[in-house]
């Protein structure tokens, strides 16, 4: 049976755990809480404050910045999470921030997304393994031996191992992708529609190839998301998620043209080269259109309907409910509803009716918070 979870959204300007959605979902059965990060909110403590309320959430982030922590300090902060929960409910997923969030205010350089990624994850396992840290790459390396170092032997946490901690890594493009079959856990893409699994499935095998040891799709995580809103007007319903496409249809490219959307990811980044300006990504940050006027709303009127039909669950709950049936049985092993639009500042009103008919079609049973 599919994993279900729900996400915690770092996009509010003022940041709250939705907990009545949390412990709603933990009775209906779902498996796991993410909490994300952006340009807002972080990702690491809400999951200590919702630990405190939950008892047998798994309790992930998706995803947790590599740009912007040193690898010793997330292996400290996924152990500590880790002894708090009793072990066995952390999931560390993984992501590259964008070049904004990188150079603009974590003050590192973009560098080199994948080389970091190999480096960090190698490093972070050595740590929630117990293992002195002691890896030397391009983009991180433990101990430092760099100008200036003082030769300092290599360390190790000061926490017992008393759980293993899955690494997920977040990935879009190919070589990340590949990168994640090859030394995580699990993969988390940002967008997925059941019926591209065949696409992506080669560079998972050349990723568990060179990670040799018999790994294979069978034991490998993928968690993905569907985001979801309720309305009577379904086209209406559709807005919203075609603005997010048009905002990150680069990051989605590999997505469209997995669909068979190449035409759609061309002419959106026409319209994008031919509009964007030196401040477009500042202009998403805080809280603007891609693109702007005329060719804004052209951008939007070339993602077709069908395309969010497939993507995404929109209308009434009970459509959403029958619309959900074809993600459970489509290659991932694990779904994160997400409720409303994401590119908007604003709180969501959540209907929580569509999370229980979403629970019920995946055959869900009700836990009862006083078993264990």
């Amino acid at each position: 049976m599919i994993e279900l979870a729900t996400e915690v959204r770092w996009q509010d300007r003022r940041f709250e755990v939705p907990m009545e959605r949390i412990l709603l979902s933990e009775k209906l059965g779902y498996d796991a809480v993410f909490t994300a990060e952006g340009y807002g909110s972080e990702s690491l403590v809400p999951l200590g404050y919702i630990a405190a309320h939950t008892k047998r959430l798994k309790l992930g982030t998706r995803i947790m910045q590599v740009t912007g922590r040193s690898p010793a300090m997330a292996a400290m902060a996924y152990q500590t999470l880790n002894h708090l929960t009793g072990g066995n409910r952390v999931i560390a997923g993984l992501g590259s921030a964008a070049p904004l969030a990188c150079e603009g205010f974590q003050g590192r350089p973009w560098g080199s997304p994948v080389k970091r990624m190999r480096d960090f994850v190698a490093i972070l396992r050595q740590g929630i393994a117990g293992q002195a840290f002691n890896h030397q790459g391009e983009e991180w390396s433990a101990p430092y031996r760099g100008p200036g170092a003082r030769g300092i032997e290599s360390a190790a946490l000061g926490l017992d191992v008393i759980s293993e901690i899955p690494i997920i890594i977040g990935a879009s493009g190919p070589q990340m992708t590949t990168l994640a079959a090859e030394i995580g856990d699990g993969w988390m893409p940002p967008g997925w529609t059941p019926g591209i699994m065949p696409v992506f499935r080669p560079l998972l095998e050349k990723g568990f190839a060179r990670a040799g040891a018999g790994k294979t799709l069978k034991e490998f995580k993928i968690w993905s998301h569907v985001d979801v809103l309720v309305d009577d007007d379904v086209r209406a319903a559709m807005r919203p998620f075609k603005e997010y496409v048009v905002t990150w249809s680069r990051m989605q490219r590999p997505f469209m043209e997995a669909r068979g959307y190449r035409d759609l990811a061309d002419r959106l980044a026409g319209m994008i080269e031919a509009g964007k300006g030196h401040d477009a990504e500042a202009r998403v940050q805080a809280g603007g259109n891609l693109l702007e006027g005329k060719l804004w709303e052209e951008a939007l009127d070339a993602v077709p309907d069908e395309y969010i039909d497939e993507g995404w669950l929109v209308g009434p709950v009970q459509r959403i409910r029958q619309r959900v049936k074809p993600w459970f049985d489509c290659g991932l092993t694990g779904l994160i509803v997400r409720y409303g639009p994401q590119l908007t500042h604003d709180r969501n009103v959540e209907n929580l009716e569509v999370f229980a008919a979403i629970a019920q079609a995946a055959g869900k049973e009700p836990f009862a918070r006083g078993s264990h």
